[in-house]
């Protein structure tokens, strides 16, 4: 059987990947975040794999803790954001009815899904009581939590009084009122007054009942992915607000709770620094563990794929990563692997698309009546690896646009700058005069920022001293910028970009 007839490498896409449970692999960050009781942030660039990591873990808890302990997840695909928004009040900081209402959100889920298990008892089966009372359901579901029903509380009456009702206040629990639209509350000062009081107590209640009711010997995980959707160029403050609340949550929970309710949020790297946080570097080298990949694991990653598509077709496993191309060396006597590797980023996603641009190439020429050449029946052809590289480097320059367009919209005026200078290689003042003839005139400092952002993006890389070999971020993760005579783009843009690479280059 031809290789291109059998040989798959899964989904650019964790969501629309069926099989990922049958070949999941990470490097070990979601282990480690679970071991340690400081951390609740898995960061990663756009591409690391961070929702694959959600999703194994949603799907297979029992791999990663004992089966006595909980594991939550909550994807926040298609969230109502805007309803964080109506708990911010005159004389409140925004910040911190931002944390508030993700506090009443993860106190609420948890006590659900132990009333699901049937693990409540004392003040817990109380909470659960409340939470019908408040949405007709011991088990409401996200999109109920905060939707309709949250904003009816703003017509809640609770009884006056310490956290722990008896049994009559919770059955004297009532909202009066007609129905209220998110139009209503959102025009009403008094009535986002109200709802943000019954909010507040009610998470008080919610917390002192899970910190009675949680056992020192369990571990409760609730996991949060999607949490960028709502990030575009529209919504760019207002989300900032809102996933610094969902972190300043999770804070909180993890250390009111000793780590034993643990919030694990997987956000993007680029998109935790932008956010306003105090002690950001600090949480990030305490609370945060960062989704990054090198060779073997990437290798380990592409033949977990290949091997469990050849089982599934009875073909021999294959042992290593070299062993799936039909020559040992490429360009510049470099395996074929490698020189994928280079124009790449690191990411799992990068590499998966490569694959499949791969098995593609092979396919048309295949099926091309035209084609007189013969295709390798039993390996990865190089010939296609070359093939693929314009249309590669055309996705692999929308990704970059894509990643940045909201919170750094300047990266399309500096990839046309790029773009327009026409070589692989250039100096800072080809920059600053190809800005200029696109009316951009950026002074030393934005020139110097702008330098940072392409370095730390990996689209550019230079020469350290005497060294021949050109750094990228993507490939030496310590190295800081340095201003130098002459930048280099990325391998991987080259042809995107339509560039021409110089002898000087290589």
């Amino acid at each position: 059987m031809m290789i291109i007839n059998w040989i798959d490498f899964g989904q650019v896409s964790a969501e629309r990947d069926d099989n990922l449970s049958n070949y999941f692999f990470e490097n070990g960050v979601l282990q480690s975040a679970i071991a340690s009781r400081y951390q609740f942030l898995i960061l990663g660039r756009k591409g690391a794999g961070k929702t694959a990591v959600f999703q194994h873990f949603r799907d297979n808890p029992n791999k990663y803790i004992p089966k006595e302990e909980i594991s939550i997840s909550m994807s926040l695909q298609n969230y109502s954001w805007d309803v964080h928004g109506l708990l911010v009040t005159d004389g409140k900081a925004s910040s911190l009815a931002y944390i508030q209402s993700w506090k009443y959100v993860i106190y609420l889920m948890t006590i659900k899904e132990l009333g699901a298990q049937e693990k409540l008892s004392g003040k817990l089966k109380k909470a659960s009581r409340i939470i019908e009372k408040i949405y007709t359901s011991p088990t409401p579901t996200l999109a109920q939590v905060i939707g309709q029903k949250l904003l009816q509380l703003s017509h809640l009456k609770l009884p006056s009084g310490g956290l722990d009702l008896d049994d009559d206040a919770i059955d004297a629990l009532s909202i009066q009122g007609g129905e209220i639209t998110f139009n209503n509350t959102r025009d009403d000062a008094s009535l986002q007054a109200k709802l943000n009081q019954s909010v507040e107590r009610i998470t008080d209640i919610f917390e002192d009942a899970l910190l009675d009711g949680i056992s020192s010997h369990q571990r409760i995980f609730v996991s949060f992915d999607r949490i960028d959707e709502a990030w575009d160029a529209a919504s760019f403050e207002s989300s900032q607000r809102i996933i610094a609340g969902l972190i300043g949550a999770a804070e909180y929970i993890n250390s009111k709770f000793s780590g034993k309710l643990r919030p694990l949020v997987f956000l993007r790297e680029d998109i935790f620094e932008t956010l306003d946080i105090n002690d950001k570097n600090k949480l990030r080298s305490d609370c945060g563990q960062l989704l990054a990949w090198k060779k073997d694991g990437l290798s380990r990653m592409i033949l977990e794929r290949v091997n469990y598509f050849a089982r599934s077709n009875g073909q021999k496993e294959i042992s290593k990563v070299d062993e799936l191309f039909d020559k040992d060396q490429m360009r510049q006597q470099r395996a074929p692997f490698d020189h994928i590797m280079l124009r790449t980023m690191l990411r799992p996603r990068v590499f998966i698309k490569m694959f499949q641009l791969i098995k593609k190439d092979m396919i048309e020429r295949r099926d091309d009546p035209f084609n007189e050449e013969e295709i390798n029946s039993a390996k990865l052809e190089c010939q296609a690896i070359y093939n693929v590289e314009p249309a590669y480097s055309e996705w692999l320059v929308e990704e970059l646009r894509d990643e940045w367009r909201a919170q750094f919209p300047m990266i399309n005026k500096l990839l046309e700058a790029i773009q327009n200078i026409g070589r692989t290689n250039f100096t800072g003042d080809d920059l600053r005069e190809s800005l200029h003839r696109l009316s951009v005139l950026p002074s030393p400092g934005e020139m110097n920022t702008y330098m940072k952002f392409l370095f730390d993006n990996s689209i550019i890389g230079f020469r350290v001293g005497k060294s021949n070999q050109w750094r990228y971020k993507c490939f030496f993760s310590s190295q800081g910028f340095v201003e130098s005579e002459i930048y280099k783009v990325h391998d991987g843009l080259h042809r995107g970009l339509n560039l021409t690479e110089s002898r000087s280059a290589s």
